[in-house]
């Protein structure tokens, strides 16, 4: 299984996207997942069509957080545990395995991050599959 992590900014602009398709298309990834998207679930639902995703999940952007998104083919299924502006929580299935699948972007503001490490050590306790952290 092959995942693409993206933090990047400035997804509704379309040298960004260019970009973005182009490694898509280069080492294509079972599932992509995408912060500070600055999107919504329709510009999301976009993105997944032009990059022949089948499945796409959003948490739209705010004026404090950015937006995440998750998209995946059809070579893996995915079950939502939990969201927040802050995070997807899920469980992949895979070739007969199953993983606990979970992504983020943490707090902004070093003040914030012991509620990072929160999330985190929730998160990691929500299911005892296997968790892959990198």
């Amino acid at each position: 299984m092959k995942i693409l992590c993206w933090n990047r900014q400035g997804l509704g602009q379309a040298s960004v996207v260019q970009v973005l398709k182009s490694i898509v298309f280069q080492y294509a990834p079972d599932v992509i997942f995408l912060c500070e998207t600055r999107h919504n679930k329709l510009l999301c639902e976009r993105l997944r069509i032009s990059l022949n995703m089948v499945n796409c999940f959003s948490v739209d952007s705010n004026p404090s957080c950015s937006g995440l998104a998750l998209l995946w083919n059809n070579i893996v299924s995915v079950d939502l545990l939990s969201y927040s502006v802050h995070h997807i929580d899920t469980l992949v299935h895979f070739e007969g395995f199953n993983y606990h699948f979970s992504r983020l972007h943490g707090y902004a503001g070093t003040n914030h991050k012991y509620k990072t490490w929160k999330l985190i050590d929730q998160l990691q306790t929500s299911s005892s599959l296997p968790w892959p952290r990198r």
